[in-house]
């Protein structure tokens, strides 16, 4: 399956040991809505959702400059995407999913204006209350200059033990999967 087919889930590396212990992906409270049902995220966004980069990567240049720190292998903490096929019958779109999940009209409201101000389009987004395991995803890890496709274990397993992804499978506690 291309990428193109593909819906993404976006997180930084400091989720990936979290994710990995967990064996999927997990629905989390919106950030906006105080009594809603919890919502796993997605967007069509092929590059990158604006509306996930956090204070730390607001814009572009951040996202570059510390993106290509992660590629040279100087930190774990790099930007990261689970795809999921676009046609998953889970997925809700955008407003369907807010009023499936219980968010209310003014914090709808308020995600969709966090959101342009970042840069996003809110048509984009798409969202389920589904945990779904990582077996389902595509992970994908950005070098700097592209998306690749990477493996989360050994990911996870460097951040652990606080060594650079490149080098994990040379590290000496690093153990065949």
């Amino acid at each position: 399956m291309t990428a193109t087919h593909l819906v993404w889930h976006y997180t930084t590396g400091s989720q990936l040991p979290t994710i990995a212990q967990s064996h999927g992906l997990i629905p989390t409270a919106p950030p906006f809505a105080s009594s809603a049902a919890k919502v796993l995220w997605f967007s069509r966004q092929q590059r990158w959702e604006p509306s996930a980069a956090n204070m730390e990567w607001k814009r572009h240049e951040v996202f570059r400059t510390h993106s290509q720190a992660q590629a040279q292998g100087r930190t774990l903490n790099g930007l990261y995407r689970f795809g999921l096929s676009r046609s998953d019958n889970r997925l809700l779109p955008w407003p369907t999913i807010t009023r499936i999940a219980g968010i209310d009209v003014p914090e709808a409201l308020a995600m969709v204006a966090s959101g342009i101000r970042a840069g996003a389009n809110p048509t984009d987004w798409l969202g389920t209350m589904s945990a779904i395991a990582l077996s389902e995803l595509r992970f994908q890890a950005w070098d700097g200059t592209e998306w690749k496709d990477a493996s989360l274990h050994e990911y996870e397993l460097a951040a652990r033990h606080g060594v650079p992804a490149g080098n994990w499978l040379r590290h000496p506690l690093a153990l065949p999967s």
